[in-house]
């Protein structure tokens, strides 16, 4: 009897893996946005709208500058390539993806823009969530989004 459990139990696993589906190999797409990109090719307006904000740091409490630059190519409009570069006083650029466009109410009128830090910054994963009156940027702390900076355009 014992013999006859276990052969059922081998063929009911056997089936269940021969029906599903295969996992995917396919590599990540490269990211659209430079990893390094000089200042000088930030400053090209053809290529890049410039965004001002004062910030808020809820660490710290002080005023940060933050400066924003949207690709202004079409190719940078594809969804798959959308994305910003973040400058917080002055420092590095840090390319950030498009995530999603959250709705905020039925007609969609109102909503929310997420976006991700390629890289950490202060070694957390930053999120903005872009909003019509300001944007919020949270630190990822496993899971957990910790506040980190409250803006408004300059």
């Amino acid at each position: 009897m014992n013999k006859f459990k276990l052969i059922f139990l081998g063929v009911a696993m056997s089936m269940l893996f021969a029906c599903s589906t295969p996992v995917s190999k396919k590599t990540a797409k490269p990211r659209f946005l430079k990893e390094n990109i000089s200042q000088a090719e930030l400053n090209n307006p053809t290529a890049y709208k410039r965004y001002y904000y004062r910030c808020k740091n809820a660490e710290t409490q002080d005023i940060d500058d933050l400066t924003t630059y949207f690709p202004l190519s079409r190719e940078s409009r594809l969804k798959e390539n959308f994305g910003i570069y973040f400058q917080l006083n002055g420092g590095k650029p840090i390319p950030f993806d498009h995530i999603e466009n959250r709705a905020l109410n039925a007609r969609g009128a109102r909503f929310e823009v997420i976006y991700r830090s390629y890289q950490p910054i202060n070694g957390y994963f930053v999120d903005l969530v872009a909003r019509q009156n300001g944007s919020t940027y949270y630190k990822n702390a496993q899971g957990r989004q910790i506040p980190w900076l409250v803006c408004r355009e300059n």
